[in-house]
């Protein structure tokens, strides 16, 4: 069950926050939503801490506990904040896989008195979101040649709480976190081509739905992304589900079982990759009877493979992202075996099935 969740965890339910489809209860009150976009204005930043256009809010620490990550990483930390609670990680993410990663060794937290630029907001049934990330040069407490670091916390109500027309209540806890700073001096006029020229924005890869993915490592490791932003997941031996969201180029996943969150990064070829950086391939869709059976993967081109010096996870890859046919019986098995077929690609064999 501990291997289990690592997987969920590092397979990164994606950065899963207040827009998941299918929540029920009333929905946000114009009111309250309009207040909080009047008075919360968004920035657009880049990954290097450049503001690109305008600067919006500039957002005043407030409140101990928020845990933030380089922004040049693509993933959030889950922070949450009930009303009249304190802010709390989700400890989960020291678990298993994704503690070894390098975006949590380099967390860090924002202090009380940092300055912050507002990057995106999300107001949902439940809770409102807000995405931060450290305001550098409009900040005399901090070096402004310190690489940006960025947040994500979720102010988590009661269900039909943010329906009220009555916006006060909901103001107020936020401001409890996040005040309102002046904003930062214009920067002087120049003509250099770096000051001039804005950060281009990351193009957004389309994800293919329904679709689903092997880990490259263990391919009987799968999970399945359906087109009702529904999911499914085995890993060692256990099947999960859930729902997901897709924020740019980031799957948000929220499992069922467990109420445990995670990302992933879809890539130029949508593949996923997980917050431990572990590659997930996706599994091209054949109808059944359309694909020649001469194009599948059998036990003599495994045996092929381990005979011409091929490296295990080069093997393993290749089965987690073909249609396979293997033999897997006892007979065909000990032929492997004598063939050089190592462990690790046989138990790959096994999972796949024939």
């Amino acid at each position: 069950m501990k291997k289990a969740k690592s997987i969920i965890l590092a397979l990164g339910v994606l950065t899963l926050s207040a827009s998941l489809p299918g929540l029920e209860g009333q929905a946000p009150s114009p009111s309250i939503e309009q207040q909080l976009r009047s008075q919360y204005q968004i920035t657009r930043v880049g990954n290097n801490g450049i503001v690109v256009g305008e600067a919006g809010s500039v957002l005043l620490m407030q409140e101990d506990g928020l845990i933030a990550i380089p922004a040049t990483y693509p993933v959030y930390w889950y922070d949450t904040l009930k009303k009249g609670g304190r802010i709390k990680q989700n400890t989960m993410q020291h678990l298993g896989m994704f503690s070894t990663s390098a975006a949590v060794r380099e967390s860090r937290p924002f202090l009380v008195g940092e300055k912050m630029y507002l990057t995106n907001m999300e107001v949902a049934v439940t809770e409102i979101v807000f995405y931060v990330q450290s305001c550098g040069a409009c900040d005399l407490s901090v070096n402004p040649n310190d690489r940006p670091y960025r947040a994500r916390l979720a102010f988590q109500f009661d269900k039909g709480y943010l329906g009220s027309p009555d916006a006060k209540p909901v103001l107020e806890t936020i401001a409890r976190v996040f005040g309102l700073a002046a904003p930062p001096p214009p920067k002087p006029a120049t003509t250099t081509a770096a000051a001039t020229t804005p950060t281009p924005d990351v193009s957004v890869v389309p994800l293919k739905l329904p679709s689903t993915y092997a880990n490259a490592q263990t391919p009987a490791d799968q999970l399945q992304l359906n087109a009702d932003n529904s999911f499914s997941l085995q890993a060692a031996g256990e099947t999960y589900h859930g729902t997901f969201v897709v924020n740019g180029n980031t799957v948000e996943l929220s499992v069922r079982e467990t109420g445990d969150k995670t990302t992933a990064t879809i890539q130029g070829n949508n593949n996923l990759t997980d917050s431990n950086g572990q590659a997930w391939v996706l599994r091209e869709k054949q109808s059944v009877g359309s694909a020649p059976e001469g194009l599948a993967l059998k036990n003599e081109d495994i045996i092929k493979m381990a005979k011409a010096g091929f490296d295990d996870a080069i093997i393993i890859a290749k089965i987690g992202s073909s249609k396979c046919q293997f033999d897997t019986s006892t007979d065909a098995l000990i032929q492997l075996k004598q063939s050089g077929v190592s462990a690790a690609v046989l138990k790959t064999i096994v999972g796949a099935g024939k």
